[in-house]
């Protein structure tokens, strides 16, 4: 619609019968009355306030334009042309609404108050005739049903409109994207889903069972004396050698599902695309296959879900992200853009097309191909490894020595810096990097170390502890990235006495409740292999026990104290030895510390006595007109009985008063100066908080007397400080 033609249209005037009306409309709030223009083709709809009509005002509050595929609103409150697009049902911010709804207790129903009305029959007919198409014969609340359902129509079509630019735009993007190679495909099934491999096995006789392998899909009779046959364990397949996982029919859960993300990297012409293919197998049980349609044992698909299209300008990467989705919940599924649902970025890369696929781009050496073909059943953040590689380029002597888990570490650790093990990214050369010697590299290469290995190696280096790659596993494998013992091993005694020790002294420790327990997010973990439990128990007790006798002054250089026979039953003497000696510290600390507190009220009790200059003393000191008086506690004691009396925590507040940190006053009542009524923080020349029962707030009576107090003692204090220069 022409919105300078509209705006030209006379602004409409209410009317001697209008201004009637208004003064007895009850709960309507509005009046409308309606016209088109000479075509025909706009319909024209001037709502009046009642409230203003009552007022005398004959300006209407805002009118709307109706053309037949289009509707706006025009704010008549202002001189100045101001236009709204809302439909009349979103008219909340111009206080309107043609009806409100009313719950009806009695019938548990709601029920429809009209708020405006129609000037006359005309206007009504008017409305219903330009709005035939919309209205129906079974309409309550005509013609506003049949508005209702025109700007409707009208939203759904602009909105059509929005979406399809949008969608056309993501078609365009999408075009060129051919279908993934049938060696992508292939390599998805045969190695990055060969971790989902079963054996399933069912006795039928003594030493004989039937088993099912979900790779090769042979079923036969195996003699249990030839092949090993537990639940869960892993093995090989006795028809097609293949590594397999057993699993015993009768205590399958209802289904085995494994799923996984699959990261295929297409060749753009300006950079890559990322498609993520999403992958399941479903393995079921005899149960559900028995209420199945579908009664095949295995059922797996893979569909792809996310496509990242990545480009660089400046060398810095750009990534415009698109899901298969349905847009809006509307129509059929088709790709949209990327609302970030779902996380899909923990994934396995296809090394096959790499890294000819991004040959001519910043990524070309990355070598992130090297660490899928590494491990290639092992989900990683190829996102996170991208954007880290661009930072550090030197990650991928990580991939290509092997350094498998210390680089997913790295790459995992980009956005959070929380690794334990540290990495010099500055550094010139591996060792540099790593921090190692050239044979803890090795080692480190040796085992496929992560961040708590490297932190175990870079701190036995420190205090020259030697290990090689059995020891060093098993000591991770008991003691987990426990450095506090290396430190240890270094002073007294050699590292394998010492684990040596822990192991015997552990072997009948208590270890806790027995009991299973779930993880993260209700998820259920297995407990770990109490032994280990034990020797991890052991080492922190052990370590906390030489704490101990530190505090306790005894020689930890005599071997039968440093490492006692039966640790338990000296661990636990000794520790009521400590508990004994700190609550002596402890009460030695409190009994300082009310002291203190009671020269601090003394000094603080003559400083007041001097800057008020006052007769009556030093334990109480007046502000006439309010029927209060101030107190200076005496000590400790006093501000114990404050916060008991009270409810409040002043009684906490001793060490601060000591240290003079804080002063603590008590308002009292003038007539009953021995009773507790208000208890006063003063810091740094103003009332930090002024507190009565149980922390509640001040009366004004009170306000009054501690706005004064803070006045005066300001007063008193620049004075002395004036005097004193």
């Amino acid at each position: 619609m022409d919105k300078r033609k509209l705006s030209a249209v006379p602004r409409p005037a209410a009317t001697p019968d209008m201004l009637d009306f208004a003064g007895h409309a009850g709960d309507i709030r509005h009046i409308v009355t309606a016209s088109v223009d000479e075509d025909g083709a706009i319909l024209m709809l001037n709502f009046f306030r009642v409230a203003d009509l009552n007022q005398g005002k004959t300006t209407a509050d805002f009118r709307t334009f109706l053309s037949k595929d289009d509707y706006i609103s025009q704010d008549l409150t202002q001189e100045k042309t101001k236009w709204r697009t809302g439909s009349l049902q979103h008219m909340w911010k111009w206080d309107f609404s043609y009806c409100d709804y009313l719950w009806d207790r009695e019938t548990f129903s709601s029920r429809r108050i009209t708020r405006v009305a129609i000037r006359s029959d005309a206007d009504q007919k008017i409305m219903e005739q330009f709005l035939q198409p919309y209205m129906e014969q079974d309409d309550k609340y005509s013609p506003w049903d049949g508005v209702d359902r025109f700007q409707k129509s009208v939203m759904d079509k602009r909105l059509g409109k929005k979406h399809k630019k949008i969608l056309d735009g993501v078609d365009t993007v999408m075009e060129p994207v051919q279908e993934a190679p049938e060696e992508f495909f292939n390599w998805l099934w045969e190695t990055g889903m060969s971790f989902s491999r079963y054996l399933i096995y069912k006795e039928i006789k003594k030493g004989i069972a039937e088993c099912v392998c979900t790779y090769c899909k042979k079923i036969g009779d195996v003699d249990r004396s030839t092949i090993r046959l537990r639940n869960n364990e892993k093995g090989f397949c006795p028809f097609c050698g293949s590594p397999v996982t057993f699993k015993a029919r009768g205590r399958m859960p209802g289904k085995i599902y494994d799923e996984r993300w699959f990261l295929y990297v297409d060749p753009m012409e300006s950079g890559f695309l990322l498609r993520y293919f999403y992958t399941y197998r479903k393995i079921k049980n005899d149960g559900l296959i028995s209420i199945s349609i579908n009664k095949d044992l295995v059922e797996h698909k893979t569909q792809e879900e996310f496509r990242t299209f990545v480009t660089f300008r400046d060398g810095k990467p750009k990534c415009d992200g698109y899901e298969w989705d349905c847009y809006k919940g509307k129509g059929e599924p088709r790709w949209c853009p990327d609302t970030g649902r779902t996380w899909h970025e923990q994934c396995i890369l296809y090394p096959g097309n790499l890294p000819q696929a991004w040959e001519h781009t910043p990524l070309k050496y990355s070598a992130l191909e090297v660490l899928s073909s590494n491990i290639p059943t092992r989900e990683v953040n190829y996102e996170n490894a991208m954007g880290e590689y661009l930072r550090f380029p030197k990650l991928e002597w990580f991939f290509k020595m092997g350094l498998n888990s210390l680089a997913i570490d790295v790459i995992n650790d980009s956005h959070y810096s929380t690794m334990v093990g540290k990495v010099n990214k500055k550094g010139e050369t591996i060792y540099e990097i790593l921090g190692l010697t050239k044979v803890s590299t090795k080692l480190m290469q040796e085992i496929d170390g992560n961040q708590y290995h490297l932190r175990l190696l870079q701190v036995a280096q420190m205090y020259g502890v030697q290990f090689n790659a059995e020891t060093l596993k098993d000591y991770y494998e008991e003691f987990g990235c426990n450095t506090d013992l290396l430190k240890q091993a270094s002073r007294k005694v050699t590292l394998h006495k010492l684990t040596r020790y822990i192991s015997r002294e552990s072997e009948k420790y208590p270890i806790g409740e027995q009991n299973r327990f779930r993880g993260y997010y209700g998820r259920y973990r297995e407990r770990q292999d109490p032994r280990i439990e034990r020797k991890r128990n052991m080492a922190k007790d052990w370590l906390e026990y030489l704490g101990w006798c530190k505090e306790l002054r005894y020689d930890t250089n005599d071997m039968f104290i440093y490492m006692p026979n039966n640790f338990k039953n000296v661990h636990d003497r000794t520790a009521e030895e400590y508990k004994a000696l700190q609550d002596k510290k402890a009460a030695a600390e409190k009994r300082l510390m009310e002291k203190l507190a009671k020269k601090r009220a003394e000094e603080t009790r003559k400083a007041m006595a001097v800057l008020f200059k006052m007769n009556e003393g030093a334990d109480a000191f007046s502000i006439s007109g309010k029927g209060l008086v101030i107190v200076v506690p005496s000590g400790a004691a006093d501000l114990k009985a404050e916060g008991a009396a009270l409810h409040h925590c002043v009684g906490t507040y001793v060490d601060r008063v000591a240290k003079g940190e804080t002063n603590i006053f008590f308002i009292r009542k003038a007539e009953d100066p021995d009773t507790p009524y208000f208890t006063l923080e003063y810091r740094d020349g103003r009332v930090i908080q002024c507190r009565g029962m149980r922390n509640c707030g001040m009366p004004p009576d009170v306000e009054a007397f501690v706005n004064v107090f803070e006045k005066k003692m300001n007063e008193a204090v620049n004075a002395e400080l004036r005097r004193c220069s």
